[in-house]
């Protein structure tokens, strides 16, 4: 049977919702094969299943336990995770009737072409998070959580899915708390509504709720009761007035309200809903402590309860979330718990796309990232410039670069039979001005340049870019993409003179507005490029439509319409760019949420994986690379909370910190009003040189401090027995303040972040050395096997050492920097260790830390070593080249040998900052109702 019936997969996990064995539903709960024959002849005669032999059926359940078992792993090694204030939780299980909302909601995501393994994700986050709402809270405090999501990956099919379930144990009015814009409230109801139809429940749109409302939309003209199949949703946008007709409309009919089990969806909860006043609380979020706090308005309390409130917000960066207030009725800090959202193998994430690097060794390179980022020279951005001022209408060479690549992708996908939009996305800079300019220039650019020069430029690019990112090089940047599904089949780029004929088509059509038809107000649109501009300014007349807005499902054009979109604070947040594969960013931002909203080209892009570009400045780049640190350690924070079982209202999670606020804020001050410095702290990992400048006098500056340092230290004292050592030479017991001139002296690339700002790691130092944390260091300068001489560098006439061999791997970057990603080698931590010629037992312990740095350090620990931080020092080999065919590696090409280190720094403690870190500043049990009383 190549399909199983849904009604059968149905029936099998009701049976695994209620703890049946696997062995027991083999036979379907009968005792005997015979009687399991019986059972699936009366299936089929009663509720018209399939005709099923008994081999038939056990072929089946034997698929579903293998797949309940893949699952199952999945979900335990990235499943969501929560921590929470373990007496609220509840008991509520996986609804399994067939017209259930849940399962009819997962029906709809498999319609919709959701992996099994998605949607499995998606029912474990989203029933970890009912279990901690509550459908009773006449008596206690409205339960108050959060959901940490990920940018574009689908948050609003989990918040379909908690409101499907929610429904399913008789919550009956559902809020989302919207954008700032109408649009977005426009696009969600109508979004969530579709998704939820279809199960035994009636959902109901609530349009602008007010004490005003018509006749059958007054809250008292609803069902409310216990048997009621009605369900409620109403959309209200973030805006004082709104939400003041909301409250008025809860609050009108008493008896309507005391029956009202509430659920509050707050999406992009970082936004609006925040208090970011320092002086007097901000009327939205005094609003929606009103709301949340059943008061009428103004802190007056309502003489009528609802049944339950519980609020739940939504976001991708939760800092302002976790930073801004402490717990407290008075606040809506996620006292109760907090989610973090896992995101199946298909999502391109920042850690997917600007690389991820963990601490452990055996860790190393889980993301090496995607090579599809593309930069914005000083120059070009100085053109940007010029036409944001009018002083130019010239767009720049990297601008026309990507609008080329969008128009050969466009011509790809028409290739394919793509019939979704396909889109482009230039973000140059906020001011709605700037946004005229550039599409002017844009289409200045376009009809003034020949058709045969266009062609030209996308001929060049096509094939260069094609050539550069292939299908292996996707599955070397993103080794576990579409694992889960049992890989991908990447569709290779066909050759440029197979896309030809549809990219001229789209140059001779040109760039178009979407039309409005004078007759009936449809919106028309072209083959050729549609070009928007997208702000809070725009406006549209009765024959253009200048915003963004696609087609519906069901009129979709016979070919895939293309939209190069220009726009400010409107795409920042809630809406989906669909089939992103061009994107022009410019905008420079001081604060990681703010910037991490922005990434739009973040997804799923199943069917065209190899053609998203993103062009951005080098700084820009840098910091999407922190971001993507600093966003996986705060899931990695919440994880380890859960598993020790920490709740979001005695500790709040931390959140990494850039070493420079000149460099990359966390979020807005005003936005982490109660945040406090959590205290220092790089025990327990490494951190070395990675990246290199490529300036000869740094490079030679490098090798001279480092002679220096070695020259200072006196005679090596190596242990002949120990094999970890052949290559090394070893010095013990040298004084902090050595150590110290030595990393104060070394000059750093300004790409390496670690070191971006190295006083606080020096002063941490300082402070760890003077409390007796720890003692003095061992150096180590470490090599490889035998060489000839050529390879060798000479620190003295007794000390020498094998050059070692390290790549970039990326080829020659214009910054003039060098990357090559990891520098240390995880034995050389072990060749400082004294070991004796008969000391057995000892060797085979150092063979079984297998490459895990914080085995290493439990085990330094335990022979007396754990107060000796390690400095690992390294000569590589400017002539050092990748092994032949390699396509992830390219030669390192220095104009000079280069000096690294590695640091490797004692303790095992599972603290997850290795720079400073902020987190909030939750007062003692006993000061709470104080402190509540003073805000």
């Amino acid at each position: 049977m190549e399909e199983i019936p849904v009604e059968i997969k149905s029936w099998i996990e009701k049976q695994r919702i209620k703890g049946i064995a696997w062995d027991s539903i083999m036979l379907a709960n009968k005792m005997s094969l015979e009687g399991l024959a019986q059972f699936l002849v009366n299936q089929n005669e009663d509720n018209d299943w399939p005709d099923l032999t008994v081999e038939d059926w056990q072929t089946i359940v034997e698929g579903q336990r293998l797949k309940e078992n893949a699952n199952k792993a999945i979900i335990d090694d990235s499943g969501a995770s929560v921590i929470a204030d373990n007496n609220e939780t509840n008991n509520l299980t996986i609804p399994t009737g067939y017209d259930s909302a849940w399962q009819t909601y997962k029906r709809k995501l498999a319609e919709k072409g959701f992996p099994e393994q998605t949607i499995s994700i998606i029912q474990d986050a989203t029933i970890k998070t009912l279990r901690n709402l509550s459908r009773d809270t006449h008596d206690k405090e409205a339960v108050k959580g959060l959901v940490v999501g990920n940018v574009q990956s689908g948050k609003t099919a989990n918040m379909a899915a908690l409101m499907a379930m929610a429904s399913d144990y008789g919550w009956n009015m559902f809020i989302i708390l919207s954008g700032m814009m109408n649009n977005l409230k426009r696009q969600t109801i109508s979004r969530i509504l579709s998704d939820l139809k279809g199960s035994k429940w009636d959902w109901r749109p609530v349009h602008d709720p007010s004490s005003g409302s018509q006749d059958g939309e007054r809250a008292r003209d609803l069902d409310w009761g216990e048997a009621s199949r009605q369900r409620y949703l109403s959309v209200c946008i973030k805006n004082s007035y709104r939400l003041k007709d909301l409250l008025n409309w809860i609050n009108y009919t008493p008896d309507a309200k005391e029956k009202i089990r509430l659920l509050i969806i707050d999406d992009e909860s970082d936004q609006a809903s925040i208090n970011a006043s320092k002086r007097e609380r901000s009327a939205i979020n005094t609003l929606l402590l009103d709301l949340v706090n059943n008061r009428t308005g103004k802190h007056v309390s309502s003489k009528s309860q609802a049944q339950a409130i519980n609020y739940v917000g939504y976001t991708a960066t939760p800092y302002a979330n976790i930073l801004n207030e402490t717990p407290g009725k008075e606040s809506l800090y996620p006292k109760n718990f907090i989610t973090a959202l896992s995101v199946s193998d298909e999502y391109f994430g920042p850690q997917q796309i600007f690389g991820y690097q963990g601490d452990d060794a055996e860790n190393v390179a889980i993301y090496p990232g995607l090579d599809i980022v593309r930069n914005i020279s000083d120059a070009d951005e100085s053109e940007i410039n010029d036409i944001h001022t009018g002083t130019s209408e010239l767009i720049p060479d990297s601008l026309k670069a990507s609008i080329a690549w969008f128009l050969c992708g466009i011509a790809a996908m028409r290739l394919r039979n793509y019939r979704k939009p396909i889109s482009m996305l230039v973000h140059t800079s906020r001011d709605k001005k700037h946004h005229e300019e550039i599409r002017d220039s844009i289409n200045m650019w376009f009809a003034s340049t020949a058709k045969s020069k266009k062609i030209e430029l996308c001929r060049k690019l096509w094939e260069e870019e094609s050539a550069r990112f292939t299908e292996q090089d996707l599955f070397d940047g993103y080794p576990n993409y579409c694992q889960s599904a049992g890989g991908a089949n990447i569709i290779p780029n066909p050759s440029f003179e197979q896309i030809l004929p549809y990219l001229e088509n789209l140059l001779d059509e040109g760039l178009k507005n979407i039309l409005v038809n004078s007759d009936d107000m449809r919106l028309e649109y072209s083959t050729g490029v549609h070009i928007c501009v997208d702000n809070s300014n725009t406006n549209d007349d009765d024959t253009i439509q200048t915003r963004l807005m696609y087609p519906e499902e069901n009129e979709m054009p016979n070919v895939a319409p293309a939209f190069l979109v220009i726009g400010g604070n409107t795409l920042s947040r809630g809406l989906t760019l669909e089939g992103l594969i061009s994107t022009y960013f410019l905008r420079p931002a001081r604060c990681a949420d703010t910037l991490m909203q922005m990434g739009r080209w973040f997804g799923y892009r199943r069917g065209y994986e190899l053609l998203p570009r993103i062009w951005m400045p080098q700084q820009t780049r840098a910091q999407f690379e922190f971001m993507a640190e600093m966003d996986q350690r705060l899931r990695d924070e919440i994880r380890h909370m859960e598993k020790i079982g920490v709740s979001p209202s005695d500790c709040g999670p931390k959140i990494m910190a850039s070493p420079s606020t000149k460099f990359l804020q966390i979020v807005s001050a005003n936005k982490s009003q109660s945040a406090i410095p959590s205290t220092y702290d790089f025990s327990g990992h490494t951190m070395e040189t990675g990246v290199f400048s490529k300036k000869e006098a740094d490079l030679n500056a490098n090798l001279s401090v480092t002679k220096k340092l070695l020259n200072e230290l006196g005679e090596p004292i190596n242990s002949s027995a120990n094999p970890y050592a052949n290559n090394n030479f070893v010095w013990r017991n040298i004084h902090w303040e050595v150590i110290r001139k030595y990393l104060e002296n070394y000059r750093y690339s300004h790409r390496l972040k670690s070191f971006k700002e190295v006083e606080p790691l020096l002063s941490w130092f300082d402070d760890m050395t003077a409390k007796g944390e720890f003692g003095d260091w061992n150096v180590i300068l470490a090599g490889k096997g035998a060489s000839n001489k050529e390879n060798r560098w000479e620190v003295s006439e007794n000390i020498a050492i094998n050059k070692i061999q390290r790549t970039q791997i990326t080829p020659d970057r214009a910054d003039g920097s060098m990357n090559i990603k990891v520098l240390r080698s995880f034995n050389d931590f072990l060749s400082d260790i004294q070991v004796g010629s008969d000391d057995f037992e000892l060797l085979d312990q150092m063979s079984a830390i297998k490459h895990n740095l914080s085995s290493l350090n439990m085990f330094r620990e335990q022979i007396g070593a754990g107060s000796t931080p390690q400095l690992v020092i390294y000569i590589i080999d400017k002539d050092s080249k990748p092994e032949d065919n390699s396509k992830t590696r390219y030669p390192l090409n220095s104009p000079q040998d280069v000096a690294g280190f590695s640091i490797n720094i004692p303790g095992y403690r599972d603290n997850l900052s290795t720079i400073s870190s902020w987190t909030i500043n939750i007062p003692k049990k006993n000061d709470t109702f104080a402190h509540d009383e003073n805000l």
